[in-house]
C-alpha cells in the first residue's frame, strides 16, 4: 500500500486535483459495479499523492470499502493459474509471496489479455524502499539501519535465487532481478492480511497475504483506527473505520503501529511525527558496552540469550519485578548513557556524508535519508535527557 515517495507533512489535507490518469479511470470503471461503497474516488492530493477521497461524510463504524473475493489475488488465484501448474509439478516449494511474484510478472506481460490488467497497469513502476536506492545513498543511513537494509537485500537476493532455481526446468519463463524486485515490492507494500488454508504446494511461511485492487490506494495515518477482515456473509474483504471524515476528505487507514525504519524499508516513506518511532540499538554493541563495564553475569546472560535464540521482537516485552537493586539500577543508567552518547556521535558523523547541506540540491532519496537521520538524532537527544 505504500505510494511513491510520500513524505507527509500534514494528514487530512484537502484534495489538490481530481484529474486522474486513464489507467486509474479504467481501474475505477473495472471495479465500480463490484466494489461496495461507490463514495470513494481516486484523487491526487498535495501531501500524499494518490489516495481515496470520500464524496460523503463517513462516521465511526462505517464500512469504508468492501472488495468481493473474485477481485482479490489470493493463494487460490495463483494455484488456479499457470503458476499453480508449475507449483504442482515441482518438487521445490516457494512461499506465497514468491509464487505471487511470478504470477504478477506473467500477468503483466500479457497486458490487455490479462483479466488483471486494469489493476496491474496502475501499479507503481518503481518504489522508494531502499532496495531501489543507489548503493552510494545507502551509506547515508545510521549504522544500525544500514545493517538491517543490508540483511534485507541479502534476503531479497535469496528469494530471487530460489525462484530462478524453481523456474530452471521451465524455459518459457525467464525473470530478471529487476522484474522480480518490482513485483516483490508491489506485493510487499500493498498486500493485506488474508487468512487461508495450507496448501501442499506452497510453503506455510508468509502464506496469509492477498492483493486487493483499489483498496490499496488507501494511505496510512498513525491516527487511523480500523478493523479489516474477510466477511463470509457477503464474500467481501471489508475495512471498517472508527474515525470520522468530512465530505471531500482523504480517507486513511492504518498499516500498523510501525516505526519510521519499518515504514521506510517496507513502504518507502516516513512520518515526521510518528508516535511509534524507535531507535533500535545493536545487540553486539550492547554486549560490548556491558562487558567493558564488567557488569555482573554478563557473559552468562549473553550465553542464555544466544542459546535460546531470543530474537529482537522479544526485547520489546517488558518484565516487571518487585524491585531492582540500586547497583543494577546504576549499571543500567550508566550503560544506557554510554550507548546513547556513542550512537549520537556515530549518527552525527553520517551528516557529513551528504553531498550538500542545501536540501534543494539533494535527490529525493537523499532528502528522505536526511529527514530520517534528523528524526533519529532527536530521539537520541531526548533519550539522553531522561
Amino acid at each position: 500500500m505504500g505510494r511513491t515517495l510520500r513524505h507527509r507533512k500534514r494528514i487530512g489535507k484537502r484534495l489538490a486535483r481530481s484529474a486522474l490518469s486513464d489507467e486509474l479511470k479504467d481501474l475505477f470503471k473495472w471495479l465500480k459495479m463490484k466494489v461496495i461503497n461507490h463514495n470513494l474516488r481516486p484523487t491526487m492530493f498535495h501531501d500524499t499523492g494518490r489516495g481515496l477521497m470520500t464524496k460523503r461524510p463517513i462516521y465511526p463504524g462505517d464500512i469504508i470499502i468492501a472488495i468481493p473475493k473474485p477481485f482479490l489475488i489470493t493463494m487460490d488465484t495463483v494455484l488456479k493459474s499457470e503458476v499453480g501448474s508449475l507449483l504442482k509439478r515441482s518438487h521445490l516449494k516457494l512461499n506465497l509471496q514468491q509464487a505471487m511474484t511470478i504470477f504478477l510478472i506473467i500477468e503483466s506481460e500479457k497486458q490487455e489479455e490479462s483479466v488483471w490488467w486494469p489493476y496491474i497497469k496502475v501499479l507503481p513502476e518503481t518504489f522508494d524502499t531502499p532496495a531501489f536506492w543507489k548503493p552510494s545513498d545507502l551509506c547515508l543511513f545510521s549504522k544500525n539501519l544500514y545493517k538491517k537494509i543490508f540483511a534485507a537485500l541479502k534476503d531479497l537476493q535469496t528469494f530471487y535465487d530460489e525462484i530462478i532455481l524453481f523456474l530452471s526446468s521451465c524455459k518459457e519463463i525467464k525473470i530478471t532481478f529487476n522484474e522480480f524486485r518490482w513485483a516483490w515490492y508491489c506485493i510487499n507494500s500493498r498486500s493485506i492480511y488474508y487468512d487461508c488454508d495450507s496448501s501442499p504446494y506452497i510453503a506455510d511461511t508468509n502464506k496469509n497475504i492477498a492483493l486487493a485492487p483499489f483498496l490499496d490506494l488507501l494511505n496510512h495515518s498513525t491516527t487511523a483506527e480500523v478493523e479489516a477482515a474477510f466477511n463470509k456473509n457477503n464474500n467481501c474483504f471489508e475495512i471498517k473505520t472508527y474515525n470520522s471524515f468530512r465530505k471531500y476528505d482523504q480517507v486513511f487507514i492504518s498499516y500498523g503501529a510501525h516505526s519510521n525504519t519499518h515504514l521506510l524499508m517496507e513502504y518507502g516513506f516516513i512520518l515526521p511525527d510518528n508516535p511509534h518511532d524507535v531507535y533500535e540499538l545493536d545487540y553486539d554493541e550492547i554486549v560490548r558496552v556491558a562487558q567493558n563495564l564488567n557488569l555482573q553475569y554478563i557473559d552468562r546472560k549473553k550465553r542464555i540469550i544466544e542459546e535460546n535464540n531470543i530474537n529482537r521482537k522479544s526485547w520489546k516485552l517488558i518484565f516487571k519485578d518487585d524491585q531492582i537493586s540500586v547497583t543494577n539500577q546504576k549499571a543500567v543508567e550508566q550503560m544506557g548513557h554510554i550507548l546513547l552518547q556513542q550512537e549520537l556521535l556515530e549518527l552525527r558523523n553520517v551528516f557529513v556524508k551528504f553531498p550538500s547541506k542545501d536540501k534543494s540540491r539533494l535527490t529525493p532519496h537523499q532528502n528522505l535519508a536526511l529527514d530520517l537521520l534528523k528524526i533519529e538524532e532527536n530521539i537520541l537527544q531526548q533519550s539522553i535527557k531522561l
